[in-house]
């Protein structure tokens, strides 16, 4: 069974709901989890914070969050996932954000990538250093987001 399957499959049983915010993964998280059927019943949507103005518009992260931490940084990655959960009003939120490449953007190294898990009384940022091409990194943070959302909820089963 796939990761995203997984996800969605733990979230039916438990009744709980996700949706997700990403910028680097652009879309490739939401379309893991929505490849199977079923899905709908927990998964609630996504926003695709790609540009800055997004983040700031459509997430709710604070200007000075990106202007002093940065739009790669975990306080963006934790704002994000707050604005999606906040949005969609879902149970579980997952954002993703970081430097696909080639190179770096804005002093962040390509592969540098944050993850941030919200629901319930769990805050968990996860900070990914991979490296490869731009798609390796892509599914490089969608595993890893999935892997440990897969732990935390079956940890608090």
């Amino acid at each position: 069974m796939n990761l995203g399957q997984e996800v969605i499959n733990l979230l039916r049983e438990r009744g709980e709901t996700l949706s997700v915010a990403e910028s680097l993964t652009g879309g490739l998280l939401a379309k893991t989890l929505t490849d199977f059927e079923g899905a709908s019943h927990s998964f609630l949507g996504g926003v695709i914070a790609y540009s800055i103005e997004s983040k700031l518009h459509d997430l709710d992260v604070p200007k000075d969050v990106i202007d002093t931490r940065g739009a790669y940084s975990q306080q963006a990655a934790i704002a994000m996932a707050e604005g999606a959960k906040r949005r969609f009003g879902s149970d579980w939120a997952i954002s993703t954000t970081g430097v696909a490449g080639p190179g770096h953007s804005h002093g962040v190294a390509a592969g540098e990538v944050w993850v941030s898990i919200i629901g319930g009384q769990v805050r968990e940022n996860i900070k990914l250093s991979l490296s490869g091409d731009r798609s390796s990194i892509r599914f490089g943070a969608v595993e890893g987001a999935l892997s440990a959302f897969t732990r935390i909820l079956r940890a608090s089963d």
